[in-house]
């Protein structure tokens, strides 16, 4: 059989989205399986063993001769849409001709679907909705722990440029990330706390501190009248993959509800994550509960450092 599985959203969900190919591979272990993610967000499932052709997103409408040439010729038997809120996905997905298409029933066109299920009341958590929808259709998802295979490519900008400084920044031998943003500004925290944050573990700890995340990322912290230069950048031009090893090396991280921190949980990094108008108990760690430690307030700004700190140290109090 050819299965499709969909996944075109945001870094966290794309993350999530990979215990749901393992459980997929291990019901058909001689299917050929099809991951559809965006192009911006698909690296994250390079080298999963589990996938054995990546297709690109590219957005709505976007390259749609090739889109719809490799799905129709992919003659999938099944596609489960895991997360997509484009609304060319239910359609793209019904072009497929696949006899089975999984979704979620809120969609307008849920009528193009053979199987769709509903949200509960009150919602569930997001990776226990995405396997209840498996499940209705008999795919067993034995555990919900997420996954990244990093290679000796992705380690390159970490060697190369970071190691180097850190032998100097960091008498510990180790250093913190940090993430400092989200997908709307609701979910930042501001980002003196987070200079405030990295000057106290350089003093109780001696970790240097690493914020991870994307060009523009970067330059608001450079350019924040508070900036400490003590601090370090992963390169801006890194890759997905590239800053994912920046979380995997670090001591922990401290992070907002972001895609990073579902790169933390998969890598496995200890992290304490600030949660604003979000909902830990949707979006928030749901496997090696003992790593992670979760702060919510809204508004996050109202979080103080002093509830940070006092938090980080029982994060790095735990054995």
């Amino acid at each position: 059989m050819n299965i499709l599985l969909v996944s075109t959203t945001a870094i966290g969900d794309t993350v999530m989205a990979t215990p749901f190919l393992r459980a997929v591979r291990r019901r058909y272990p001689e299917a050929r399986i099809t991951m559809f993610a965006h192009v911006r967000r698909i690296e994250i499932f390079k080298n999963n063993p589990h996938a054995d052709r990546l297709l690109p997103y590219y957005g709505k409408g976007k390259k749609l001769f090739r889109t719809l040439t490799a799905l129709r010729g992919g003659r999938f038997g099944l596609v489960i849409i895991l997360h997509a809120n484009d609304p060319d996905i239910v359609p793209l997905a019904r072009w497929t001709r696949a006899p089975m298409r999984v979704g979620w029933g809120e969609s307008r066109r849920a009528g193009w679907l053979t199987h769709t299920i509903l949200r509960t009341n009150p919602p569930e958590h997001f990776m226990l909705h995405k396997k209840r929808l498996l499940e209705s259709v008999g795919i067993p998802v034995e555990e919900l722990r997420t996954e990244v295979f990093l290679d000796a490519a992705d380690e390159a900008p970490y060697r190369r440029d970071f190691l180097p400084w850190l032998k100097g920044a960091s008498p510990a031998g180790g250093y913190v990330a940090m993430h400092a943003f989200g997908s709307h500004s609701a979910k930042w925290w501001p980002l003196e706390n987070f200079f405030e944050m990295a000057q106290r573990i350089r003093e109780r700890q001696g970790f240097a501190t690493v914020f991870v995340g994307d060009a523009e990322a970067a330059l608001l912290i450079r350019r924040h009248p508070r900036f400490d230069p003590a601090v370090h950048f992963a390169p801006g031009g890194c890759s997905i993959r590239e800053s994912a090893v920046f979380i995997r090396e670090a001591r922990g991280m401290l992070t907002t509800d972001s895609g990073p921190m579902h790169l933390a949980f998969a890598l496995r990094c200890p992290s304490l994550c600030l949660f604003g108008p979000t909902k830990p108990e949707l979006h928030g760690p749901c496997f090696d509960t003992e790593r992670h430690l979760v702060l919510a307030r809204d508004p996050l700004a109202s979080l103080t450092v002093e509830e940070v700190a006092d938090a980080w140290g029982r994060l790095a109090a735990r054995p």
